[in-house]
């Protein structure tokens, strides 16, 4: 065992809708904020960098995620010695994808994950779902990454616990009348699979959306290790561990089960 705990931290906010140079500034700022209460990983809301829903055009806005602003969110992450997990538009040479970017402080960028489960009308025709999970190791922990309504399917988080996730992270921008996930869908997945779940969500509003907050960790035997309110920015942190993740595993192990009783 590499490293027994974890110190995993989550932001609650808002952020400023197609300005990508000013949701660089704040994330610097949280940064800084995370690593002085000794986080070691920091997870964002979805599309945090870019905004999440607008009525302009994504693209023009996805332009402004740049190979400096790509830098510029490395430079924070090796400055700060976080792992960086971010919303954010994605451009490519064919499509939009909503993505979690992940800046790892040694060895760099990591992914895109891009999401694949795509709510609504609205992201359906912004955005091209994507194909494939996203898991890595972080000192000594396996993580792996999902965007808000991708949590909200079983096989999604139970595929990332097949590949030996420890901690799942997720951006989001939850909105009202769907407090229930963050409530209770969230710590139900953790349960389900025997995993720590760190929920970013966001607060405020965006065009006719309102965002329900309740952004929390919640560990293996679905508990919350932390838990924001609905309507105000918060920093999470929270410690999660080895020993409390192989406690519960030995305890009731639901992937076992399943395997030895498909």
């Amino acid at each position: 065992m590499i490293n027994s705990t974890l110190n995993v931290a989550v932001w609650q906010g808002e952020s400023h809708p197609g300005d990508v140079q000013e949701n660089v500034d704040d994330v610097a700022r949280i940064a800084s904020r995370a690593a002085a209460q000794s986080a070691q990983i920091l997870v964002f809301p979805e599309c945090f960098l870019t905004g999440y829903y607008t009525s302009a055009d994504v693209s023009d806005i996805a332009v402004g995620v740049d190979d400096a602003v790509i830098e510029r969110l490395q430079s924070i992450a090796r400055d700060t010695g976080l792992t960086i997990v971010i919303g954010s538009y994605e451009r490519t040479e064919t499509a939009i994808h909503n993505a979690a970017l992940v800046f790892h402080p040694q060895i760099g960028m990591i992914g895109p994950y891009r999401k694949r489960m795509l709510y609504g009308d609205w992201e359906k025709s912004t955005f091209q779902a994507g194909t494939e999970p996203l898991i890595f190791s972080l000192k000594g922990f396996k993580v792996g990454v999902l965007i808000c309504f991708d949590v909200e399917f079983p096989e999604r988080c139970r595929e990332l616990a097949h590949l030996g996730a420890d901690l799942i992270v997720v951006p989001t921008a939850l909105m009202y009348p769907f407090e229930n996930v963050a409530r209770v869908m969230v710590p139900t997945r953790a349960m389900e699979n025997g995993v720590c779940v760190a929920y970013a969500n966001r607060i405020g509003t965006e065009v006719d959306l309102h965002y329900t907050g309740r952004s929390c960790i919640a560990g293996p035997d679905g508990s919350d290790l932390a838990r924001a309110c609905a309507d105000q920015s918060e920093l999470l942190v929270a410690q999660i561990s080895k020993k409390q993740l192989d406690q519960v595993r030995h305890c009731v192990d639901y992937l076992s089960a399943l395997s030895a009783n498909p």
